[in-house]
């Protein structure tokens, strides 16, 4: 009699959060979305192979950044040389942004092993990467990594590569427990900001705007200090204060306790943030920047509002708008409680599963 089933092994490729958030190792959205990919993958069964490519990148000399950068690379390509043989497929994770050599290295390994591998990009956004590069980087992509059997992307870039038949969409996706969301939101008084604090992300404007917030209304800056932000902002603030750094599971309870996020960044890399979603299965609606992958999340004036990137003016506009029109404010509510739905991660992983199981099959 046969036995059960092999489970595929898969070569898991990606950052991984620390234990806990440091100076040095802030744990963004790019690490929570891979830890979610692995725990979904190992509910549904695979056998994971993991490779960590977590290092440590803010606050250090540019020296010391470059060596962690060369160290994790040989680390990695020697890994994937060695097991990549005996595992079904390699899925990587990774940047768009340092994609040309990492992504194109293990392309050409699993090439040569005979071994499918589907990419997952995160953070920096492939179509901005791809038309930022000259003539020639473009066809070492075109002939490399972006061969490979799969690769997820969000619409925005799919749009851009709409004739690659192995390209797919996948969702960035969340599930925060219900018991973090609230039920007893009719106005807003507390206004969150979180993220990595740089002020590409647009802390400045948020502050700027927030100067004029009624009496009852409050600002909170969650977030790690990053290198060249301005501080000295916070400094005789009248209606804004920093909370410091959070962790991960700080994150739901904080967003619980506020009314409205503010997602203020103007990086043109801006992909699909991972603290959007988180919001919105909390219960509380955005503003947010119309950049990058943002408004394939936030539906503006059904889940949220979204404004100009660095337009101070318009942004106080928004937020006023909210505060001034309970009605509208509660709709919003409604709206990003069933946008959040949307985006946990259930359907989207089983078909993901589906995807990597047909691959390592053909």
């Amino acid at each position: 009699m046969s036995g059960p089933p092999r489970a595929m092994k898969v070569l898991l490729i990606g950052p991984l959060p620390a234990k806990s958030a440091s100076v040095g190792e802030p744990i963004g959205g790019a690490r929570v979305t891979f830890a979610e990919a692995v725990r979904e993958l190992d509910l549904r069964g695979f056998d994971l192979d993991i490779i960590n490519t977590a290092r440590p990148r803010p606050n250090l000399p540019l020296w010391k950044i470059l060596s962690y950068e060369l160290l994790t690379f040989a680390r990695v390509v020697w890994t994937v040389l060695r097991r990549a043989r005996r595992c079904d497929l390699v899925f990587l994770h990774m940047s768009a942004y340092s994609a040309l050599t990492a992504a194109s290295a293990i392309w050409a390994l699993c090439w040569a092993l005979r071994r499918p591998l589907a990419l997952r990009f995160f953070g920096d956004s492939l179509y901005f990467t791809y038309h930022r590069y000259g003539r020639v980087r473009r066809w070492l992509m075109d002939r490399t990594f972006l061969r490979a059997s799969l690769v997820y992307e969000e619409r925005q870039t799919l749009r851009e590569f709409s004739s690659r038949d192995n390209f797919r969409w996948l969702a960035n996706t969340r599930d925060i427990s219900p018991a973090e969301t609230r039920q007893d939101r009719d106005s807003v008084h507390r206004l969150a900001f979180m993220g990595q604090l740089r002020m590409e992300k647009g802390l400045a404007e948020a502050l700027e705007a927030c100067r004029s917030l009624p009496q009852d209304c409050h600002l909170q800056v969650f977030g790690p200090r990053m290198p060249n932000t301005d501080f000295s902002l916070f400094d005789g603030h009248p209606r804004a204060t920093y909370g410091g750094a959070l962790e991960p599971e700080e994150a739901q309870r904080v967003l619980a306790e506020h009314d409205l996020l503010l997602f203020l960044s103007y990086m043109q890399s801006e992909g699909t943030p991972g603290i959007i979603i988180e919001a919105f299965q909390c219960g509380a609606p955005v503003i947010a920047t119309s950049i990058g992958g943002v408004p394939e999340q936030v539906e503006h004036e059904e889940s949220g509002l979204l404004v100009e990137p660095r337009s101070v003016p318009e942004l106080k506009a928004a937020i006023e708008r909210l505060i001034d029109d309970p009605a509208l404010y509660r709709r919003l509510c409604a709206g990003a409680k069933r946008r959040g739905e949307f985006f946990r991660g259930g359907r989207h992983f089983d078909r993901l599963a589906e995807e990597l199981r047909g691959l390592a099959r053909r």
